[in-house]
């Protein structure tokens, strides 16, 4: 049996709750007694899920189950860490998954560092989601590397089999998405700034809620471009395809990513994608052939990549779903996963 320690599939604003759709609906992982076990759901409380993901691990792991937990930030990374030792009891295999962008900053504190590195020598295994990643935590915790295994945030059936609805940008308004939390580090006041100087047919949707909503809507006011702008609000997960699908571009400058599922997403419905080549993005969007990624946040290095994606959009809207259906499809990351789960020791 393998059991999946998360938060509730589906039920969060993006996040782990995203990541996992796909990998939760493989048919080769459910033939392997895929379990799942709650350790957070929305606005319930974070002790009573505690309590009952231990119940539940006690009641239902055995001796040489694998328990893979998913970690996000240090409260999550404290309860998967305890919930681990309530399986190691039981005899699991125990399997760490990072998913985290501030694990990064983490890995170079020296303290946080040696507490990761205690909470590492619990595990068997150790997920993370890009090649960058592994290094990381081969440089920095000094991991052997069997014991790391990369596993890329996968796209579900639906973004699979979706298809771009926009094919041309030769007449009409040019359209540019960014889907994200509004929060600092995001950069997309900076998208704001290379719109105002964009020829008027240039028109963006932001679509996602925080702290820097109300700042981003005073920007559009003050750069003279509030009706080129589209506050959509959050977008939830069963309506992300039809936004993505109104649209020719996806931009998110930010500074750091763990993985950018907006990305695979925004790919998978044939939207270039334009990021910052910063940490782990180049893993998941190659330069100039699914997007462009910029060397950093300037007005002028923003306009050159919206230029580039512009002139070649059709071919880099055939090369972002190639990229996205061949990278991160779910059967071929979940035969890699079990090929992984299959080496490592037995209690």
């Amino acid at each position: 049996m393998i059991y999946l320690v998360a938060t509730a599939v589906k039920h969060g604003r993006g996040g782990i709750s995203t990541a996992l759709v796909g990998l939760c609906a493989s048919t080769d992982l459910q033939k392997a007694g895929l379990t799942l076990i709650e350790s957070h759901r929305g606005n319930q409380s974070k002790l009573k899920a505690y309590y009952e993901a231990v119940t539940q691990i006690h009641k239902q792991v055995q001796e040489s189950d694998i328990v893979w937990l998913h970690c996000a930030r240090w409260l999550s990374m404290l309860r998967k860490y305890l919930l681990a030792r309530h399986a190691r009891k039981q005899g699991a295999t125990i399997v760490f998954h990072f998913h985290s962008a501030v694990t990064d900053d983490y890995l170079r504190s020296p303290w946080r560092r040696w507490l990761l590195k205690q909470m590492v020598q619990l595990a068997d295994g150790i997920c993370v989601l890009t090649p960058w990643w592994r290094q990381r935590f081969i440089d920095e915790l000094k991991l052997p590397e069997h014991k790391l295994h990369v596993v890329p945030n996968t796209l579900d059936e639906e973004f699979l089999q979706a298809t771009p609805k926009l094919l041309s940008i030769d007449n009409g308004p040019i359209k540019m998405l960014c889907m994200t939390r509004l929060v600092a580090g995001k950069n997309v006041a900076a998208v704001l700034h290379a719109l105002a100087i964009l020829p008027t047919r240039y028109h963006l949707s932001i679509a996602g809620e925080g702290p820097e909503l109300q700042n981003l809507q005073q920007l559009a006011i003050d750069l003279g471009i509030k009706e080129r702008i589209n506050f959509l609000g959050w977008v939830d997960y069963d309506k992300k395809i039809n936004v993505l699908q109104q649209h020719h571009l996806f931009i998110l400058p930010s500074q750091f990513d763990a993985f950018g599922m907006g990305f695979i997403e925004a790919m998978a419905i044939g939207l270039p994608v334009i990021a910052l080549t910063q940490g782990p993005t180049p893993d998941v969007v190659p330069h100039q052939q699914a997007g462009y990624l910029c060397e950093d946040v300037s007005t002028a290095e923003l306009l050159r990549a919206i230029d580039f994606c512009t002139t070649h959009y059709t071919s880099l809207t055939t090369a972002a779903r190639e990229h996205a259906r061949q990278q991160f499809a779910v059967a071929p990351t979940v035969q890699s996963l079990l090929n992984f789960f299959s080496t490592l020791p037995q209690r």
